[in-house]
């Protein structure tokens, strides 16, 4: 087949879903198919993918945004290809998968993060009134009422709830496909044999629970909340919350300071190999407001690490609260928060959730992902073919 995939950035460094399309190109190229990327700019792209290089630039960032989803569509009629796969909100795609979730589900995500209701309140009208928000509504809009219609992947229930809720998308066109993990690269033993390193990088002390997040966005992933559970831990155990990220760090640590926990964390900022910093850790937390499904939740289960997040990560929906980690109903609830961080502090109870971990991580590899995209990318071939005749 020739595939196309359309999305902004092509760099694995600055999330899951650039990470998403670098490596599944990569296994594309592999099957022996054509890949075509279509993006603004390209700083790692796979040996082998032919790569567009679509220009956005306008007076406005909405502008831009309709600049890039009109010209990456027009890119991709032009190459004639059998799936172009859209990855963010872009035109001209015959399979959506937004690792975004979608428009309205996010806003209404953050809109909850905002604790005061006056600010909250504000905070709906002005999005209401942004020119950039309604261009991606209209984009979005756009992408679901296409003709012929595109095939849809949800990456979780939770997303795939709202595409029939804002979108009303059938259930003919409708595909739950979850993320897949690298299960060799992500493994219990490769974080043993790396463990010794990666502890001593961060002064970390044998017997010391080293709690882990990785993220970009602090104030959604939940690290806010995060500081605040951690001035409720108990200090006269030892422990250490390590955020990985290249997030703005200084107002968590002015929080931090605030509380009087700054020296329970470490701002490691951000890391080319993150598999290290899963090696350091003893459990994986992310109480995050708002994750399609978070791919460094599955990293970090494959490592064999208990995971502490939220309801509102569609990767929660492969746990089970108690097996694999404990699921929280929301960030908001801080106490419980720190009750499921303190919870993890036994090492025995650690232990039999990290098996269960890598026994769930199995079942979601790469390979089973792959299969999956395969079969919808088949069946929108199938759709082009019977409507051209």
């Amino acid at each position: 087949m020739k595939i196309g995939f359309q999305i902004e950035h092509l760099d694995p460094a600055r999330g899951g879903a650039e990470t998403y399309v670098y490596r599944f190109a990569k296994t594309l190229l592999a099957a022996g198919h054509e890949v075509h990327l279509f993006a603004e700019e390209a700083a790692a792209a796979p040996q082998g993918a032919i790569t567009h290089i679509v220009m956005r630039h306008g007076l406005t960032r909405a502008e831009s945004d309709l600049r890039f989803a009109r010209a990456s569509g027009r890119a991709a009629r032009r190459a004639n290809l059998d799936v172009v796969v859209a990855v963010g909100r872009t035109l001209g795609a015959n399979v959506l998968q937004p690792h975004g979730g979608t428009l309205f589900g996010s806003r209404r995500q953050n809109l909850r993060l905002i604790r005061s209701p006056l600010l909250r309140g504000a905070k709906r009208a002005f999005d209401w009134l942004s020119p950039r928000l309604r261009a991606q509504a209209l984009i979005e809009g756009r992408q679901y009422a296409a003709f012929p219609p595109p095939e849809v992947v949800a990456i979780s229930r939770m997303v795939q709830r709202d595409m029939q809720q804002f979108h009303r998308v059938p259930d003919e066109r409708l595909h739950l496909v979850y993320n897949g993990v690298d299960l060799e690269r992500f493994a219990p033993s490769v974080c043993e044999a790396r463990r010794a390193e990666a502890r001593r990088a961060w002064d970390l002390a044998d017997g010391e629970t080293c709690f882990l997040i990785v993220a970009h966005n602090f104030r959604l992933k939940g690290v806010r909340e995060l500081v605040e559970a951690a001035a409720l831990l108990d200090r006269k155990k030892p422990w250490r919350i390590v955020v990985v990220g290249k997030g703005k760090a200084w107002r968590c640590q002015a929080r931090a300071e605030e509380l009087g926990c700054r020296d329970g964390l470490v701002f490691a900022g951000p890391m080319g190999d993150v598999a290290a910093a899963y090696a350091a850790s003893d459990v994986y937390v992310q109480p995050t407001w708002y994750d399609p499904c978070s791919l460094v939740v599955l990293e970090a289960l494959a490592c064999g690490r208990p995971v502490i997040t939220t309801r509102f990560n569609g990767a929660a929906e492969l746990m089970e609260d108690g097996r694999e980690g404990l699921v929280l109903d929301t960030p908001a609830e801080i106490e419980r928060l720190a009750d499921a961080m303190s919870r993890l502090m036994d090492g025995n109870r650690r232990a039999a959730m990290g098996l269960a971990a890598r026994a769930t991580a199995e079942r979601h590899s790469l390979d089973r992902n792959f299969r999956e995209m395969m079969a919808v990318f088949e069946r929108a071939v199938a759709r082009k073919e019977a409507l051209n005749g």
